[in-house]
């Protein structure tokens, strides 16, 4: 296999989720990449987790084990430890890479000379998904943009962007391992909240000036029954993955926000990511509770309203802030969404497709990566008139 000169690292956590994690393999070994180590972290898996990866018969796996359960936290932790240098990515075992996806990563940053690349991601919703069974999404963005990190810090502390917005170390995005060591806390841990993802994001826009974005689509975010991500917290109907995540012995939430991770506020766990930062960034925001908490009430869900309230109140109370001004800032967070509602609508009408994986017979983002890969090609290397004659034959077949 031929060999390049950007070094990769695949990181993939997993804990006892075999029949998923067969599947996001074979998309990182399908990668036609020489330069590439596929890092799987087994968290103590009691299931056929460990004869599933050995049965690639690839030089690149490297296959660890805690030998003890650990938090998911400390399971990414664990495998961190074991790169010495090049770039990393992490991965949910759920997840997947397009094929020629490392290839693509390598250009774009030979192209951008940037320490750390995000790319547009594309959804895989697993068959035994809650959101949207069997479904994937499909950007249809291309090109390369360079971005400031404080701006857009600031847009996710505003509510205004996602945390996969920022350079974050998951699915889709790519960091220098000399960046990494760089957002180390004085433990000589790069973690420091239960929400890795979050917080990697966070912590790597504390210590880079600027990063780059690859438009195009060169990942699959999967979720499953399985998937614990913080932004699962406002989906999932069953909560089995979510009770046992917060269950483990992991790093304690922040100690301004005494059980804030019992509420599920994606905004709260981002907040709490900020203030375990704190140590990189030395709050150069000047981010306030107040904001925060409004912030938090105003992505507030009807079902879980009524007991972030009170979460808010008591915190509020706490810290000697008027609830009244966090009722106003609500308001004026609410007032905001509105706008990002519109451009969310317009991204979806205009900038992605949504594939029903069925008709296609794919039931795994194996197959949703090859999917994705042919649905994307189609939109870029045809004319816009040749593309909507076969738009039109596409959706015949209900794509």
């Amino acid at each position: 296999m031929p060999q390049t000169s950007v070094k990769f690292t695949v990181i993939i956590p997993t804990r006892e989720r075999a029949n998923t994690l067969y599947h996001c393999l074979r998309t990182v070994t399908a990668q036609d990449y020489g330069n590439l180590t596929i890092l799987v972290s087994d968290n103590n898996s009691q299931d056929n987790t460990r004869d599933v990866v050995l049965s690639f018969s690839d030089p690149r796996i490297k296959y660890i084990n805690t030998t003890q359960r650990i938090s998911m936290s400390h399971n990414f932790e664990f495998a961190l430890q074991h790169v010495q240098d090049g770039w990393v990515t992490v991965m949910g075992d759920d997840d997947g890479l397009l094929p020629g996806a490392l290839r693509t990563v390598a250009d774009a940053i030979g192209k951008s000379k940037s320490q750390a690349l995000i790319s547009r991601l594309c959804i895989y919703n697993w068959p035994d998904s809650e959101i949207a069974r069997n479904t994937l999404v499909v950007p249809l963005s291309s090109g390369i943009e360079l971005r400031d990190t404080r701006p857009w810090l600031n847009k996710l502390m505003q509510g205004e962007a996602n945390y996969s917005d920022l350079p974050y170390l998951y699915t889709g995005g790519f960091v220098n391992s000399a960046i990494i060591k760089r957002a180390h806390g004085a433990d000589g841990q790069f973690y420091h909240s239960l929400n890795p993802d979050v917080y990697s994001a966070i912590a790597l826009a504390s210590v880079l000036d600027r990063y780059a974005v690859l438009l195009e689509p060169i990942a699959v975010g999967g979720t499953s029954s399985y998937s614990t991500g913080a932004s699962n917290f406002y989906f999932q109907r069953n909560t089995d993955s979510v009770q046992k995540f917060f269950s483990e012995d992991n790093i304690p939430f922040h100690q301004k926000l005494p059980n804030g991770e019992l509420y599920k506020s994606l905004p709260i766990m981002i907040y709490e990511c900020y203030l375990q930062s704190e140590h990189l960034h030395h709050d150069f925001l000047k981010i306030y509770l107040e904001d925060q908490l409004g912030l938090a009430l105003s992505r507030a869900t009807p079902r879980n309203y009524r007991n972030l309230r009170n979460f808010c109140q008591d915190i509020a109370s706490k810290h000697g802030v008027a609830m009244n001004i966090v009722d106003r800032k609500a308001n004026l967070f609410k007032r905001r969404l509105c706008w990002h509602r519109l451009r969310k609508i317009y991204w979806h009408l205009f900038k992605q497709r949504v594939i029903s994986c069925d008709k296609f017979s794919v039931e795994d983002v194996y197959g949703a990566s090859i999917l994705a890969k042919t649905i994307f090609l189609l939109d870029t290397q045809y004319n816009h008139k040749t593309w909507n004659n076969l738009r039109r034959l596409l959706d015949r077949f209900s794509i």
